[in-house]
């Protein structure tokens, strides 16, 4: 009786052991531009693009979802290879380099004077879901474009971008959520260029 409990108990020991965890799939979102036709650069004005500030749950790389609108949880085995800020600020410097609106663009490291400063707050990067039973991928955020010399604010716009989920899972979220920040780079692109007309 006593050799048959032992070799349960390795049976089990072993069972338990060779279960296998899922790999964590590390998601990223890279540039697609859509907007054509480049423009000449403005008369020598530069901007200096400021890091995104986001919530501190936004903060790290999980991919987050939202249910009942206050109910926020994250994947377990999905992330994302950088923060959404970072991942929004890329795409938006791609578009804005692909559509030469500036004659520079300065990084907020650089020490290099720019005319105009462009600030971010990030509130909300989920894969949100709806009571029926739909998911979008949601961005919030809002944009302020300074005069470096006079700090007084030239613009300022709220956007609040969604795109439909395919799939109600990380996956669906991820392709979502590329979507949307995608169609956000375009928009704020836009929306620069249109402060910017004479």
């Amino acid at each position: 009786m006593k050799n048959v409990l032992i070799s349960v108990t390795l049976a089990l020991a072993l069972a338990g052991c060779s279960t296998t965890t899922p790999a964590i799939s590390e998601d990223t979102i890279i540039p697609l531009h859509s907007l054509q036709n480049p423009l000449n650069p403005p008369a020598n004005i530069t901007l200096k693009l400021t890091p995104t500030k986001s919530i501190p749950s936004l903060a790290s790389k999980k991919l987050y979802y939202l249910r009942d609108t206050t109910r926020i949880g994250s994947y377990l085995y999905s992330r994302w290879a950088d923060t959404p800020a970072n991942m929004i600020d890329h795409l938006l410097i791609s578009s804005l380099q692909n559509r030469h609106l500036f004659a520079a663009l300065l990084p907020a490291t650089s020490t290099a004077y720019a005319d105009m400063t462009l600030e971010s707050d990030l509130y909300a990067f989920y894969h949100r879901f709806h009571n029926d039973g739909s998911s979008e991928g949601f961005i919030d955020i809002t944009y302020r474009l300074i005069d470096s010399k006079s700090k007084k604010t030239i613009g300022s716009k709220h956007f609040s971008i969604t795109s439909p989920s395919v799939s109600a899972d990380a996956a669906g979220g991820v392709n979502a959520l590329s979507v949307a920040t995608q169609r956000l780079s375009e928009e704020s692109t836009r929306w620069l260029e249109t402060i910017l007309k004479p």
